[in-house]
């Protein structure tokens, strides 16, 4: 694995941009789950984004490695960062809402900084990281609190998600395996896999020859594939090949941010009072993460 460097200004744009387009993706799921199931969602968004990605890859002469180690890799990312967390947080948002779903990835943190510590050898907790992580945490059980008690139903549906957020940290890891290939590389061969999975299930499950939609509804999905998906993607890997697991996995206390301030433009919702307590201790625990620190001892000692 490459050695990562710490985020300059464009590393913190790019951070921006991918925490915007992921916050749109809960909104375009629940219009999407107006026709179509979960399953059906997935394998389209995924499908579209890969043709896509390997138009892309075409124009810009990017060619695929055809080893059999990158391919168990692409795989793995494959499954572990489109076809298992799509499915699951689409599952997940038919009784949780959009909002509360980008808030239960906002998890997604927690356990890539445990995972990346144990796991690597340059990505390590500081103690202003941990610090920064429970106070970002803490904004999310503000927030989750409150769904919690108002809607006890959707309780599985929220542990469903926050096993998607597991997805993405163990993706975020893998990817760094594979720093040595483009970008562009790495989204393909993990779409391709992903698809290869999805599409099959679809077929089977959700026929799309059975399936009627609106135009809200495809537009939904299109979007999903180009945004949230394809391009989104490619800005992550490369943040994670350059900065890391752990700055990437900051998006997840952004995606909510985002995804509130696209449902009060788009759908006019204000903000509740609670959401901008929880605002501020997220954005406050990326601010205190992102200071230089010691690193924090966590394995027992003499090891």
């Amino acid at each position: 694995m490459t050695v990562i460097r710490p985020p300059n200004a464009l590393d913190l744009g790019r951070l921006l941009l991918v925490s915007a387009l992921w916050g749109t993706s809960f909104l375009c799921i629940t219009l999407a789950l107006n026709d179509f199931s979960p399953l059906a969602i997935a394998a389209w968004r995924v499908s579209l984004a890969s043709l896509l990605v390997l138009v892309i890859c075409a124009f810009r002469k990017v060619r695929l490695p055809w080893d059999k180690a990158s391919w168990v890799l692409f795989a793995s990312i494959g499954l572990l960062n489109s076809a298992v967390p799509f499915t699951l947080i689409g599952w997940g948002q038919q009784t949780v809402d959009s909002a509360t779903a980008a808030i239960l990835i906002a998890t997604t943190p927690f356990s890539t900084l445990l995972l990346s510590h144990w796991l690597t050898r340059d990505d390590r907790i500081t103690r202003n990281k941990l610090l920064g992580l429970i106070l970002g945490f803490a904004g999310v059980l503000v927030l989750l609190g409150h769904d919690a008690v108002v809607n006890p139903a959707s309780t599985v549906g929220m542990l469903v998600i926050l096993f998607a957020a597991c997805c993405y940290s163990l993706s975020s890891l893998l990817i760094r395996r594979l720093s040595h290939l483009r970008s562009f590389a790495i989204v393909a061969g993990s779409l391709i896999t992903s698809s290869a999975v999805l599409i099959p299930a679809c077929l089977w499950f959700s026929p799309p020859w059975q399936q009627t939609a609106s135009s809200s509804a495809w537009f939904a999905v299109l979007f999903l594939a180009a945004g949230p998906t394809a391009a989104a993607y490619l800005l992550r890997a490369e943040i994670v090949k350059i900065n890391g697991a752990v700055f990437m996995s900051n998006a997840g206390y952004l995606i909510p941010v985002f995804a509130v301030i696209w449902a009060w433009l788009l759908l006019d919702e204000w903000p509740a009072s609670t959401t901008w307590v929880a605002m501020a201790l997220v954005l406050a625990g990326i601010a205190i993460g992102r200071l230089p620190g010691r690193y924090t001892q966590l394995k027992p000692t003499g090891q």
